[in-house]
């Protein structure tokens, strides 16, 4: 009797979101080092395409000019305006480079040209269409033609730098991959010391780091995962987590906590009872979002984490609030910042117990079949 394997649909799940984790990382440090060398090509070129200037600063001095009068009603001091728009320059090259790794991952096609045609899009959506839209700049017809070849020629250099760092990057990482054992024969993963190394260490610790900003945060987040789609609780302890009201209840204290945040004479998250809740809550959500045996070592790392990061977050916080003048805006994105984190670290959690739960079926059934 014989076995037809079945696809591993979660395993194609986990291995799809490293693969773009992997790429967006890949794409963003060669973005970073893609604006660096733009930079240096637009020295060289400038006396050769004597580019026109605009009506005022640069486009990234003026957008870091309008980020600073968002967040904090004031205008940047004219060394501090371009040591902004630098920043911004580099920002946006390496968010850039982000999207275009992780859409190579998906769509190798992209990368065709090497890097050019990334460059030419980069131009044309950036420089041609949303600088001018934002106000940035003036529109593309009172520029000079050789102000456009100036910014094409340059972001063409951008578009191949990206694709060359970002394909070293991503060959250098695929060298490091193990390789495939029998055991994937049947649709089985080969252990793999660095997906072991996440479900142990890192993903336990970031929920812990997120419960240090949010202590109900991270149990909302999970405890959804698990009701939703399950976590391997069935039979444990915090078998009470797979349960919709469990989650309801989360959801509702962790909804509260973003309100009462930003109430004045709350106490501070460093203090023993905010340490306290913080600790037991990146245990919790450690705990289960653990591989079976685990459970303690994940509850441990959950709660060292959140201890580190309600002090890391609250430093950083106040920081933060004394030079923008202001607290709310640093609050909300502490808020983003833990939901996006948190549900994006319990959807992985949630996908690698399907796998696991997979492998484990087809071993059973391929046992059986041999007997």
């Amino acid at each position: 009797m014989s076995i037809t394997p079945v696809p591993d649909r979660s395993a194609h799940t986990v291995n799809t979101i490293v693969d773009l984790e992997q790429g967006a990382a890949a794409g963003a440090v060669a973005g970073f080092a893609a604006a660096a060398v733009m930079n240096g090509f637009q020295s060289l070129v400038t006396p050769l395409f004597r580019p026109q200037s605009g009506d005022g600063p640069a486009a990234t001095e003026q957008a870091a000019e309008r980020v600073a009068l968002v967040l904090s009603g004031r205008g940047l001091a004219e060394g501090d305006r371009r040591a902004a728009g630098t920043a911004v320059h580099y920002l946006v090259g390496t968010a850039t480079g982000a999207l275009y790794g992780a859409w190579a991952e998906r769509r190798p096609g992209v990368t065709r040209w090497q890097g050019l045609g990334f460059g030419l899009v980069c131009a044309t959506l950036i420089d041609q269409i949303a600088v001018p839209l934002a106000g940035l700049a003036r529109p593309p017809w009172r520029y000079t033609l050789r102000t456009h070849l100036y910014g094409y020629a340059s972001h063409l250099v951008f578009g191949l730098v990206t694709e060359q760092v970002r394909k070293l990057l991503r060959d250098r990482i695929a060298r490091r991959r193990p390789a495939a054992t029998a055991g994937q024969a049947i649709g089985r993963q080969a252990p793999d010391d660095r997906a072991m190394a996440i479900d142990d260490v890192c993903v336990p610790l970031l929920l812990g780091l997120a419960g240090g900003q949010r202590t109900f945060t991270p149990p909302a987040a999970i405890t959804i995962a698990a009701a939703s789609s399950g976590l391997g609780l069935e039979g444990t302890p915090l078998a009470l987590l797979n349960s919709r009201w469990t989650g309801l209840l989360f959801g509702a204290a962790a909804a509260g906590e973003y309100v009462m945040d930003k109430q004045p004479g709350i106490p501070a998250r460093i203090a023993p009872a905010g340490l306290a809740g913080r600790a037991v809550g990146g245990a919790l959500s450690g705990a289960a979002a653990a591989r079976p045996g685990k459970a303690w070592l994940a509850a441990g790392v959950g709660a060292a984490g959140a201890i580190a990061g309600a002090y890391v977050s609250y430093r950083v916080r106040m920081t933060l609030a004394r030079a923008l003048g202001r607290d709310r805006p640093v609050a909300f994105a502490e808020d983003a910042l833990a939901m996006v984190g948190t549900a994006l670290v319990a959807t992985y959690a949630s996908a690698r117990q399907k796998q696991r739960e997979q492998a484990d079926t087809l071993v059973r059934h391929g046992g059986t079949a041999a007997a």
